[in-house]
C-alpha cells in the first residue's frame, strides 16, 4: 500500500531564479527514478531562515508531495540529496492516512 509523502527542500541562496525549474525538474526526476509518483512540487521562493545554516542567512524553499511504498523507499532519495551541495536542508515527512 502506497503512503503520501511530503519533503521539503531548503537550497542554498546562490541558487538564482533562473535555476529554479532545473532544480524542480532535478528533484521530480530524483523521486520518479526510485519508484515514486509524484502529485505536486510547490516552490515557495526564497525565505529567510530562522538560523544561519552553513553561512546562509536565507534559502530556497522547495516541497513535494509524493507517493511510495514505504519509509526504506527513501534511503535512496535523502542519500542524494546529502551529497548534494545545493541542498542545505531537507526533511521527508509521511502525511496522515
Amino acid at each position: 500500500m502506497a503512503r503520501e509523502y511530503e519533503l521539503m527542500v531548503v537550497l542554498s541562496p546562490g541558487v538564482e531564479g533562473e535555476d529554479v525549474p532545473e532544480r524542480i525538474d532535478a528533484l521530480k526526476s530524483l523521486l520518479t527514478d526510485n519508484g515514486h509518483e509524484v502529485s505536486e512540487v510547490i516552490d515557495w521562493g526564497r525565505r529567510r531562515l530562522a538560523y544561519p545554516i552553513k553561512s546562509n542567512f536565507e534559502g530556497h524553499y522547495l516541497i513535494a508531495h509524493y507517493s511510495a511504498e514505504g519509509a526504506a523507499d527513501n534511503r535512496e532519495v535523502e542519500r542524494s540529496l546529502r551529497i548534494d551541495e545545493q541542498v542545505l536542508r531537507h526533511l521527508v515527512v509521511r502525511l496522515d492516512d
